[in-house]
């Protein structure tokens, strides 16, 4: 009986304690479509996977994007990709005449990549093919 008991607790011994991950807070702007524009980058990476999660806020208009991707260390630097998506942004649903269109967000995906170097983020923010040069400051 205690060896039965035994096993299933070296086995829980075993694993792996859930790290929390740090939180990281990036702030700066970006030329878009004449304006600049605001932007706050909140993010955690997983250390093993290099997987980032987060959102991303445009301060100026008060939109707020899910972001997801990789953070990747090269040396003195590391390699920032993400995907940014509205997520729960409203959709459109119209029709006329029998023809219409269902589903459709109101707001873009963008693709964000760059260079973080210490404290600084220099990059871009891709939006409907067209690239911003767009450069954050980190905050925490």
């Amino acid at each position: 009986m205690r060896r039965a008991l035994l096993l299933p607790l070296i086995l829980v011994a075993c694993v792996p304690a859930a790290r929390p991950q740090p939180v990281q807070v990036w702030e700066g702007s970006a030329r878009v479509l004449l304006t600049v524009q605001q932007y706050r980058l909140i993010f955690t990476v997983d250390p093993v996977s290099h997987a980032l999660s987060g959102t991303l806020a445009n301060l100026s208009s008060g939109d707020r994007f899910e972001a997801a991707g990789t953070l990747l260390p090269a040396g003195d630097v590391a390699e920032l990709s993400a995907q940014v998506t509205p997520g729960n942004a409203p959709r459109l649903n119209a029709g006329i005449l029998g023809f219409g269109i269902s589903g459709v967000t109101l707001k873009s995906d963008a693709f964000l990549s760059g260079q973080i170097r210490e404290n600084l983020f220099s990059g871009s923010l891709r939006v409907n093919g067209v690239r911003y040069p767009l450069t954050l400051r980190r905050v925490q």
